[in-house]
């Protein structure tokens, strides 16, 4: 397994989240529109202050590589959701989402939570077993209206911490 850090977003991450979010691998695969450098500064300082939310990039060999994101931080159901969890299409496969996400978990079984949930593609399956490594299962299918105004079937997937 390769060696990765976890570290909590700052604004000096603004410009790495604006270049991740908008390579067109990961648009097309989230179902993502464009979006500007401006976007991401302004979506970091909100997160600075929002409880409810906690963001963390992954660094390899000094390099930034990904961003997972929690929110719900604050639910009255201790029912946290993974909002976002990416890496570079060139670090893919190679067990550090996987890794990443266990460390990610465990750290929010520490604060008392007791399950986790996130939402995915129906048909990305490779997101699907990396989840279901960590320990999360599929609990219902739904039917979503991404911001590119596709339709997506996705998975509501549950992790019991």
């Amino acid at each position: 397994m390769e060696k990765f850090e976890i570290k909590r977003v700052t604004l000096q991450d603004a410009d790495f989240l604006f270049s991740l979010m908008n390579h067109p691998l990961l648009l097309a695969r989230l179902n993502e529109v464009p979006t500007t450098n401006q976007d991401w500064v302004e979506a970091v300082l909100a997160w600075e202050n929002d409880p409810d939310e906690n963001g963390y990039i992954i660094w390899k060999d000094g390099k930034q590589i990904g961003w997972f994101a929690f929110n719900g931080l604050l639910s009255a159901d201790k029912v946290p959701y993974l909002k976002m969890a990416v890496i570079l299409p060139e670090y893919q496969n190679k067990g550090i989402g996987t890794a990443v996400l266990l460390k990610l978990l465990a750290t929010v079984h520490e604060k008392g939570f007791r399950s986790v949930k996130l939402i995915t593609h129906q048909d990305n399956i490779n997101a699907q077993k990396c989840y279901s490594k960590c320990g999360f299962q599929i609990v219902d299918v739904i039917e979503d209206k991404m911001r590119d105004n596709t339709i997506a079937m996705r998975c509501i997937m549950e992790c019991k911490l």
